[in-house]
């Protein structure tokens, strides 16, 4: 059976994105008049992918593809990045002290 995607292929695509996505939040922090929120936007996204792809590729290889340790430890492992992130994020909201038009009640 033919892979859909070969490992070269998918590694290609992930080394794509670590260089598009700073010049898309580019692009976006322009549109929105925060050009340095915008780019380190895209920093993060892109190379928190780049850095999650290989960290996967490690266990699965270390583990092997269909076992199910490699199911429950990358469940954990982005589970907890999740978390990680969603705290970070709402940190960085609460001291910036944002509002939108959906956070106010009229």
């Amino acid at each position: 059976m033919k892979e859909l995607i070969s490992p070269e292929q998918a590694s290609l695509l992930m080394r794509i994105i670590l260089i598009l996505a700073p010049a898309i939040g580019l692009a976006w922090g322009a549109a929105k008049k925060k050009i340095t929120t915008g780019l380190a936007v895209g920093i993060i996204v892109g190379g928190g992918n780049f850095i999650l792809w290989h960290v996967y590729n490690a266990i699965t290889n270390r583990l092997g593809l269909d076992t199910v340790l490699n199911f429950e430890v990358n469940l954990g492992l982005f589970v907890v990045v999740g978390i990680v992130v969603g705290v970070v994020f709402a940190v960085i909201r609460s001291r910036i002290n944002v509002t939108t038009d959906t956070d106010t009640i009229n």
